[in-house]
C-alpha cells in the first residue's frame, strides 16, 4: 500500500469519527439532502482513487457513528454511558471543526442547531416539524431560541415573566430543560413516544433536568412541580391567581403529590373506578369520574392531564374513556393518522391551543359533569 493511500485512508477514518448523529436518529432512511445539512458532513469517499457518493451508514455496522458504541449494551445514544471504549464525545462535539463563535466546540452555530442535527423534525420526524409535515398547523409550542418569556412565571402574580436562559440573547434552549450528558436527571417514567416501529423502551428520564434553568430547587419526578420550576405562578396558591388548581408540593403538604407515574386513572373503557398508576401509553388518566373516587380524593389534576398530547378521550355524561378512545400508537410521528394519541412531542409543540389534551370546553368535560 503506498504512503498516500495510507494517509488518504487516516484523514478519511478522522473525517467519518467528525461525523455527528444521523438526522432524526432514523439512519437506514438518511437521505443525501438529510445529510448534506449535517453542520460537520464532509463527504465520505470509500476510495480515495475512486470518489463515489455518499454512502448511508449501515445500522448493522455503523451504529457507533451515532452511539459512539458498535455494543448493543451500551448503545444508549450520546448522552450518557460514556466508557473508555466509546467515542460519544466526537458524536456532539467537533474539536478541531467549530464554528467561530459557537459554544462549547458543538458543530452547530448553536445549542438548538446542534440538536436538531439529530432531533430535527423537518422530514416529518422528531419532536419539532412533525406537525407540520403532515399538513396540521402547529397551534402552540414551547418557542426555542426564539423568546426569554414564561407564561404565568410570575409568582406573585400569575402573570407572565421574563428569565435569562442558556440560549442565544438569553432566550430558552433545549438545554434549559434537557441535561444532553444524562446526569442530574429526573426518574424514568413512561412516556407516550415512540421512538421507531419497534420501539421497546418503556421508561426513560427524556434527559429531563431536576433543576430546569429558572428552577430552585431539585424535583425528582415529572409532573406538576417540575412544570412550576418555570411557570412558578401556576403553583403558587395552587389557584388563588385565577388558575386551575394543580396537584404539587404546594396543595399537598401533608402527603406526596401525583406525578406522571403516579395518578388516579380509570380501571378501563366505560369505567368509573380508578386505580393509581402512570399516565403514560394509556388514555386512563385524562378523565376523573364525577363523583370523585377514593384515589381522587383530596387530590387535583397534575399539570399533565390537562397538557399534553392531542388526543381524543372523555365521555361527556359519565366522564369515562369508550372503547373508540383507547391509546393507540402504530406508527412513529403521525404518520397514521388514526392513532390516539397520533403525535408524541409534548412539551415541544401541539396542533391544539395551549398545548391541551382537546379543545376547552371538550377538555372540561372529561372531568366536570354537566352543569345542572
Amino acid at each position: 500500500m503506498t504512503a498516500r493511500r495510507v494517509l488518504m485512508m487516516v484523514v478519511l477514518l478522522a473525517v467519518i469519527v467528525a461525523i455527528p448523529a444521523l438526522a432524526q436518529a432514523y439512519p437506514s432512511e438518511a437521505t443525501p439532502e438529510m445529510i448534506e445539512k449535517l453542520p460537520a458532513m464532509k463527504l465520505w469517499q470509500p476510495d480515495p482513487d475512486g470518489p463515489g457518493s455518499w454512502i448511508p451508514p449501515d445500522p448493522d455496522t455503523d451504529c457507533w457513528i451515532c452511539h459512539g458504541t458498535q455494543e448493543a449494551d451500551e448503545r444508549s445514544g450520546p448522552h450518557g454511558n460514556y466508557l473508555t471504549t466509546t467515542n460519544k464525545c466526537a458524536v456532539c462535539h467537533s474539536v478541531h471543526m467549530a464554528p467561530a463563535g459557537g459554544v462549547l466546540l458543538l458543530p452547530a452555530a448553536t445549542v438548538k442547531d446542534t440538536c436538531e442535527t439529530c432531533h430535527d423534525g423537518t422530514g416529518g420526524r422528531g419532536v419539532y416539524g412533525a406537525i407540520a409535515a403532515r399538513g396540521l398547523t402547529v397551534e402552540s409550542q414551547h418557542s426555542v431560541e426564539a423568546t426569554n418569556a414564561i407564561p404565568g412565571g410570575d409568582p406573585s402574580t400569575g402573570a407572565t415573566a421574563t428569565a435569562t436562559f442558556s440560549g442565544a440573547g438569553g432566550t430558552l434552549t433545549c438545554t434549559d430543560c434537557h441535561s444532553p450528558h444524562g446526569n442530574n436527571v429526573v426518574e424514568p417514567f413512561t412516556g407516550d413516544r415512540a421512538r421507531s416501529s419497534v420501539d421497546t423502551t418503556v421508561t426513560s428520564t427524556r434527559l429531563l433536568k431536576k433543576r430546569p434553568t429558572t428552577g430552585t430547587e431539585d424535583v425528582e419526578r415529572y409532573g406538576s412541580d417540575w412544570c412550576g420550576a418555570c411557570h412558578k405562578g401556576r403553583l403558587a396558591g395552587s389557584g388563588e391567581f385565577g388558575n386551575h388548581p394543580v396537584d404539587s408540593s404546594v396543595t399537598q403538604t401533608d402527603t406526596a403529590p401525583f406525578h406522571y407515574d403516579n395518578v388516579a386513572r380509570v380501571v378501563g373503557a366505560l369505567a368509573s373506578t380508578t386505580e393509581m398508576g402512570t399516565l403514560g401509553r394509556n388514555n386512563f388518566g385524562y378523565v376523573m369520574p364525577d363523583p370523585r373516587t377514593p384515589e381522587q380524593d383530596e387530590h387535583y389534576p397534575i399539570c399533565q392531564q390537562c397538557h399534553e398530547d392531542t388526543r381524543a378521550v372523555g365521555n361527556v355524561e359519565l366522564q369515562q374513556i369508550d372503547t373508540t378512545e383507547l391509546y393507540s400508537v402504530t406508527a412513529t410521528d403521525g404518520v397514521n393518522a388514526s392513532d390516539n394519541p397520533r403525535f408524541q412531542v409534548f412539551p415541544h409543540e401541539s396542533n391544539t391551543r395551549r398545548l391541551l389534551v382537546e379543545p376547552t370546553t371538550s377538555l372540561c368535560t372529561n372531568c366536570h359533569g354537566p352543569m345542572p
